[in-house]
């Protein structure tokens, strides 16, 4: 996640510009553009908190984004361009936290007299959306709901445990994942930070194939038959030493993991 501030100041090919609007949410960088001619399409638009304008999820995977006020004109004239051009803009929606999650996305549809257009991020899935076929359809849907929801998800569970692994408390963002308690193919899954644990990727795989698990006292268990396994140093102290260790948890209490999902979650572990 980033701040406003730093969007203002972006470090990109060896100059700072700026990758969002100043105040409004439709970013159409002018002559002043310090990497070359002025863009023909809008660069990037926001959805801050302030619930001014009605962006939201719409039916079918898709999101609503609401022109600016006043028409179809002035900077509004722009993203029917990237629209026109079939060009990627960048999204930035604001979270809980006041800072930035980014998104690349494309304008699919508009309806200017009804003052709002409609963004995907993906234009092969956006036109699958509306196949003949059912299941064609159901998985573009779904595709297009994990890529908006998911990087929003990641980003609140690593930015809660601090950029660290809840097990092994490695520190390279890079080499973590946002982890699903209950898991995101479950109906009864959460974008909830509550139903996340910041997981080292190595981790991530051995909690989804069940073997590490967490018990609702944040206690980490590996799974028998792996501890009774002889193999390299990644197993011996990457897994087997991890074994009745504790889970680091963030330290505001409403962003720890839910216990009746982790309940679940290693009865299923012990059931292997």
């Amino acid at each position: 996640m980033l701040s406003r501030a730093e969007l203002g100041s972006f470090s990109y090919a060896g100059q700072t510009i700026r990758v969002i609007d100043s105040q409004g949410g439709i970013w159409n960088p002018g002559a002043s553009w310090t990497l070359g001619e002025e863009l023909r399409a809008t660069l990037s638009i926001n959805t801050t908190k302030s619930g001014k304008y009605e962006d939201q999820e719409v039916s079918g995977g898709l999101w609503r984004y609401d022109y600016q006020s006043g028409g179809t004109a002035g900077k509004n004239t722009k993203m029917r361009k990237a629209m026109e051009l079939q060009l990627p803009l960048i999204w930035f929606v604001q979270q809980d936290s006041g800072r930035y999650v980014p998104y690349r996305i494309f304008i699919i549809h508009d309806f200017p007299d009804e003052g709002y257009c409609l963004i995907a991020p993906d234009l092969s899935l956006a036109t699958a959306t509306r196949s003949e076929s059912l299941i064609e359809r159901r998985y573009a849907e779904r595709m297009m709901k994990q890529r908006l929801h998911q990087p929003a998800f990641r980003a609140r569970v690593i930015s809660a445990y601090e950029t660290k692994c809840a097990i092994c408390r490695l520190g390279h963002g890079r080499l973590l994942d946002a982890a699903h308690i209950t898991p995101d193919s479950d109906e009864a899954s959460s974008t909830s930070v509550t139903n996340g644990l910041s997981l080292c990727k190595i981790h991530h795989t051995a909690y989804d194939i069940n073997i590490v698990g967490i018990d609702v006292d944040y206690t980490v268990h590996v799974r028998p038959d792996i501890l009774a396994e002889k193999d390299g140093p990644m197993l011996e102290h990457g897994i087997k030493e991890m074994d009745k260790g504790k889970l680091w948890v963030p330290s505001a209490p409403g962003e720890r993991p839910d216990p009746a999902r982790l309940e679940d979650r290693f009865k299923e572990f012990s059931a292997q």
